[in-house]
């Protein structure tokens, strides 16, 4: 899909979310069926800038219901939680509980819990997705436990993130959301449960356009993104990440403007140390380090780029799954080629720029970092190496340097530093000739 089509596609969305009744197209998805939206790369989907390798599935908890009810198995998968974002205008994080927070059923087991039994294995018997879970998002009970509470007469939604699900050979048919099927959920309404079969399909037309009507309904950005001062490219952490991106609480994020356009006969080029990771998707549990590493740092990594305008679409992403490393290292190049160039060494990591039409974005995540990994972006965070995005606000390119520096003192060879570079420099020189560290 071509960059006008796409924008005219959503411009009809848009457009369309202005003439239906929320309130109606709320009821209708919470009473009718589960989990309408599916955000992801593709399709309709692709908003508020969704991770390559994670799915993300919505459904509205409407003001008038009393409770929904939540019954699942804990998928084969890095990761999963819940979050709940209150409101036409998501403005605060009511609640979120992630997979090793989430109490078994009576007589089930956590597998993303490491107990005594499993502890010296290396791959323990109890695997995930051989536990089950209840939890309750209530209108009348407070946030306890598996439970998390909602201010009476508050419309919110519901989020249920799965990322890198583990490969699965028993072709089980659930292959994105860890081998389980998506939880059952039920609605408690005047006194009343009434179970919700799963939506098919999912994301409808009408669903999307309430979704985007929530988060974006008559948002412009204020003003346009600007180019950098210099080629070096400064990512810095967010103070608050913008709410209608629904951004995930177990992760912290860097931010870097790379400019208002693509640089003719140049890339950008990021470098840094890859913190340790698991190695989840053979099914290893998340406490095993990933070959070459002795430490599991952080849960995951990940560096993605977004179109930077509304609705804020995926372009790309470098893993720690997927990212080739060298002694430790990654180097990722980002470039305006159709695929990858054949003049890239095959241990550097390409992303493509994607529509030359649109601005880009790029964040950093680092997930449920360790206690003791002291060069995290949480890290960088709590010692206030911080910026603010705040939409439709869009900052000054520069914005970023001061917060920037600040964070590479915290996180030392962990940071990504990035610059724009010529290709010829960089086919010459590799990305030594590009950027420094200092």
């Amino acid at each position: 899909m071509n960059v006008f089509t796409r924008m005219g596609v959503f411009g009809c969305l848009m457009a369309f979310a202005f003439l239906i009744n929320l309130d109606l197209a709320h009821a209708r998805n919470v009473k009718n069926c589960a989990w309408p939206i599916e955000l992801s790369p593709e399709g309709y989907g692709n908003a508020t800038g969704p991770e390559l390798l994670a799915r993300y599935f919505l459904i509205p908890f409407d003001a008038q219901s009393e409770s929904l009810v939540i019954k699942g198995a804990y998928p084969h998968a890095r990761y999963f939680s819940y979050v709940v974002y209150q409101d036409q205008t998501p403005t605060a994080i009511v609640g979120d509980l992630y997979d090793a927070q989430i109490a078994p059923d009576p007589g089930s087991v956590n597998p993303f819990v490491r107990s005594e039994d499993n502890a010296a294995q290396a791959r323990p018997t109890q695997q995930p997705g051989h536990g089950t879970y209840t939890i309750v998002i209530s209108h009348t009970k407070p946030s306890a436990g598996n439970t998390i509470g909602v201010a009476p007469g508050h419309f919110a939604w519901v989020m249920l993130r799965i990322y890198i699900p583990s490969a699965d050979p028993a072709l089980s048919g659930h292959s994105l959301t860890g081998s389980v099927p998506l939880p059952t959920v039920s609605v408690t309404q005047g006194g009343a449960s009434q179970p919700l079969s799963q939506c098919s399909p999912v994301n409808d037309l009408r669903d999307v356009n309430a979704l985007l009507q929530d988060l974006f309904g008559g948002l412009v950005l204020n003003n346009a993104v600007d180019m950098p001062s210099s080629d070096r490219l400064w990512f810095a952490p967010l103070r608050n990440p913008p709410m209608r991106l629904f951004p995930n609480p177990h992760n912290k994020y860097v931010a870097m403007l790379p400019g208002d356009r693509y640089q003719p006969g140049r890339i950008v080029v990021i470098h840094g140390k890859a913190p340790g990771a698991p190695r989840t998707y053979d099914g290893s549990p998340i406490w095993q380090p990933a070959r070459g590493f002795k430490t599991v740092d952080v849960r995951y990594w990940a560096l993605c780029s977004v179109n930077f305008e509304l609705p804020i679409t995926s372009v790309d992403c470098t893993s720690d799954l997927t990212a080739n490393l060298e002694n430790g290292d990654y180097t990722v190049v980002i470039s305006d080629d159709l695929l990858r160039p054949d003049w890239l060494p095959p241990t550097v990591n390409w992303m493509r720029w994607g529509d030359e039409q649109y601005p880009k974005l790029l964040f950093f995540r680092n997930m449920l970092p360790e206690p003791d990994f002291p060069y995290s972006i949480q890290n960088a965070v709590a010692k206030g190496c911080t910026f603010e995005l705040t939409l439709p606000n869009v900052p000054n390119s520069d914005a970023t340097i001061t917060a920037g520096e600040c964070a590479q003192k915290v996180m030392g060879d962990y940071y990504p530093v990035a610059a724009w570079c010529d290709k010829s420099t960089f086919v010459a020189g590799g990305w030594q000739a590009c950027i420094s560290r200092r």
